[in-house]
């Protein structure tokens, strides 16, 4: 088999020419990718400044690693062209760039869609990293951090599809499997228990035998653990390993390993899959990158307070004249819709025509501030959206003629109403939760364990306009950790809460801070 895999090592060739003319091929090609990837930002920014998106795109590894990139080819040019650099320096320089793995990510991204994150690190075992003194604990920065963790280079599907770059030539690949001792034949071991498949299926319940894997394999199974550790919705992400310079079918050997990968349960694309057509220009696929925010949306949502006072408020509607007696926040919210329109950019394209409900907490907090604060036209709006008072059991169509009679914004086709308001045991919730709950449960208000966990146990997505309170939830989950198999809740933080603006007036005063009624 030794020299089956030789020899298939000698039928790949790689070519050379001179390191000047490289590099500077390289900084080109690598300032054509930085100004187009630098297009995509832009779109990107303008979308979510439309569309007011708190949980954007994260783009800044990826600019930030590509232009590190391009200072170190720069550099060696430079270096080269003044002599100070030799000739075998030089060349060495121009054959370890990082360039060709930016420019495969990018074709690959540019065939994906509603793309979210780019080169970010997930760990399996977060929950047994967090268990330790915060002085004990890996960093982000440590070498030790791969250890517990597995590189995305791309987050796709609106989250739902993680995709990992290899760049490893067939060549290398072959030389690994040798210098592993890997072993195969023809004739099937009657076990199944070959040298390869011990090689091979080392499992990642340690690092004993990490050495022994084949690379490819040991990422692929690190992939679909921290994928099982960080599940968006209740499900993993599904992966997809992306090997641009290897292809299947082609060599005996490889398809093995690619046949373990696919055993790992990750999708395997290689160059002869994904590479049969040109990579798309920009322009052409730049809708279907940005990400749809529907697609990580449970069927059903769950309402928090926030947006139930945002739902009804004067301001969400119709144009509020600025009255002295108006708090100071009021004012500012009234300030703030005439640049962006609250409902139409943020609340109405999330809420679509999913069914929604409300846990009768959060129901009693809103009718209480409209019980005190409401004008006329906000208490007409409260009852229409709980299907209330007078407008108990109206027949959904007619609910939804009367919120649009009073407002100046279309709302959305098969905008359901009424809101269906649940009832939520609180002990019963945290029972239903992981063990993290109750650390959660110390730090927040009966209001906001009502209305987020209840979200939690059901797997629903709650919207929110409380960051805070997200923010806060989510802080405590990375400190202590889930086990594998628990999942986070689901919180959508979305636009600016929206308070009712008062028939008449009310003592003014600076708010301390700005996180809503559901504080």
């Amino acid at each position: 088999m030794a020299d089956s895999i030789a020899s298939s090592i000698g039928d790949l060739t790689i070519g050379s020419d001179g390191p000047e003319e490289i590099l500077q091929g390289h900084v080109e090609r690598g300032t054509a990718l930085l100004d187009e990837i630098e297009r995509y930002i832009s779109a990107v920014i303008a979308s979510q400044e439309d569309v007011r998106i708190s949980n954007g795109v994260n783009y800044r590894a990826l600019r930030n690693d590509l232009r590190h990139e391009m200072d170190s080819l720069m550099a060696s040019l430079s270096k080269i062209q003044d002599a100070r650099l030799s000739q075998a320096q030089a060349r060495n320089i121009a054959s370890s760039t990082n360039l060709t793995y930016f420019e495969a990510l990018w074709a690959v991204a540019k065939r994906s869609s509603g793309l979210i994150n780019f080169r970010k690190y997930f760990s399996w075992d977060r929950g047994k990293q967090n268990a330790l003194p915060k002085r004990k604990r890996v960093s982000n920065n440590s070498p030790q951090k791969e250890k517990n963790s597995a590189l995305v280079d791309i987050i796709a599907c609106n989250g739902a599809e993680w995709i990992r770059i290899s760049t490893a030539t067939e060549k290398r690949l072959l030389f690994d499997l040798a210098k592993l001792g890997w072993e195969n034949s023809d004739d099937d071991d009657s076990d199944g228990n070959s040298h390869e498949d011990k090689n091979l299926d080392n499992r990642d319940n340690g690092d004993d035998d990490d050495d022994e894997q084949v690379a490819l394999v040991k990422n692929a199974r690190e992939l679909i653990r921290a994928a099982k550790a960080n599940p968006i919705i209740g499900r993993p992400p599904t992966v997809r390993i992306v090997l641009t310079r290897i292809q299947s079918g082609k060599v005996k050997e490889i398809d093995v390993v690619l046949d373990k990968i696919r055993a790992t349960g990750a999708v395997v694309q290689c160059m002869n899959d994904i590479f049969l057509e040109e990579t798309p220009s920009l322009e052409s696929v730049l809708p279907k990158l940005l990400p749809d925010q529907s697609h990580t949306l449970s069927e059903t949502l769950n309402i928090d307070c926030t947006i139930l006072l945002a739902l009804i408020s004067d301001i969400s509607h119709k144009e509020c004249p600025v009255l002295d007696f108006y708090p100071h926040e009021v004012k500012s919210q009234i300030a703030e819709e005439k640049e962006k329109k609250l409902l139409p950019t943020s609340i109405y394209p999330l809420i679509g025509s999913h069914p929604m409900v409300c846990t009768q907490d959060a129901a009693d907090q809103m009718n209480l501030i409209v019980d005190t604060l409401a004008t006329d036209t906000e208490k007409r709006r409260a009852n229409i959206l709980l299907g209330q008072k007078d407008r108990k059991n109206v027949p959904s169509d007619k609910l939804r003629n009367e919120w649009q009679d009073m407002s100046n914004h279309p709302i959305p086709e098969n905008f359901q109403l009424p809101l269906k308001v649940v009832p939520c045991n609180i002990d019963e919730t945290i029972a239903k939760l992981p063990p993290v709950a109750k650390q959660i449960a110390s730090e927040l208000t009966p209001l906001n364990i009502s209305i987020f966990f209840y979200g939690w146990a059901s797997r629903l997505t709650t919207l929110s306009a409380n960051r805070t309170r997200a923010r806060q939830i989510e802080k405590i989950i990375d400190e202590v950790g889930l086990s594998d198999g628990e999942v986070g809740p689901h919180i959508w933080t979305c636009g600016e809460s929206r308070s009712l603006i008062a028939k008449s007036g009310r003592p003014s005063r600076e708010p301390k801070k700005r996180s809503g009624p559901g504080d």
